[in-house]
């Protein structure tokens, strides 16, 4: 997963890494603010691209599970109709999917400013609520629920716990300086510029 960061990576930065000790609680000397400010902006990429494939991924196997259970029709059923209505959600959360790799790959730091609001509109609001008619939210006790809330639970424990040491702790390998000006980013806020040069400094 965590394509669009992945990709990211792969374009802005150097996945390289000099090795320089083994304790994850020992401080940089040097530059320190700097390279948590440069890890900063990577766990927001991370953070959005892994959110992005889960999304993609979930959207498309609970359709497949509608599919199985409902089938896709016109002059079917409510639920038939219902997923054939899932069905176009999918497409345009794909489309959506797409453009959000796309921006952080080949637009970065610009962005798409109406994309959020079509993914939400177009995609996240449509699979919230057929999601809870095919679910059969509004029929019986709704038990997935229960297994939303504990998936939820744990990915917010593991972000904070994550975010925690990837942002103050862990800094195990030498910092490499840039070569030259071509290994900077050039951000749109201000004049800040963020160093390039490996994902784990």
């Amino acid at each position: 997963m965590v394509v669009g960061w992945t990709l990211h990576a792969l374009k802005f930065g150097r996945i390289r890494c000099q090795f320089e000790h083994c304790n994850p609680f020992k401080k940089p000397t040097e530059r320190f603010e700097e390279r948590r400010k440069y890890r900063s902006k990577l766990w927001s990429t991370w953070l959005n691209s892994m959110a992005d494939d889960l999304d993609f991924v979930t959207d498309w196997w609970f359709l497949l599970r509608m599919y199985g259970l409902y089938g896709i029709s016109l002059d079917g059923g409510m639920y038939s109709r219902a997923t054939l209505a899932l069905l176009v959600s999918c497409v345009i959360g794909t489309i959506s999917y797409l453009l959000e790799v796309y921006q952080v790959v080949f637009k970065y730091p610009a962005t798409f400013e109406w994309l959020p609001l079509f993914t939400i509109l177009g995609e996240d609001v449509p699979q919230v609520a057929l999601s809870l008619v095919l679910g059969k939210a509004f029929e019986a006790e709704l038990t997935p629920l229960a297994a939303f809330n504990i998936a939820t639970s744990v990915y917010s424990a593991l972000i904070k716990i994550g975010g925690e040491l990837f942002l103050n702790h862990c800094y195990c390998c030498k910092f490499i300086p840039p070569d030259g000006e071509d290994d900077y980013i050039q951000m749109e806020a201000g004049s800040s510029r963020v160093s390039t040069t490996t994902s784990f400094q």
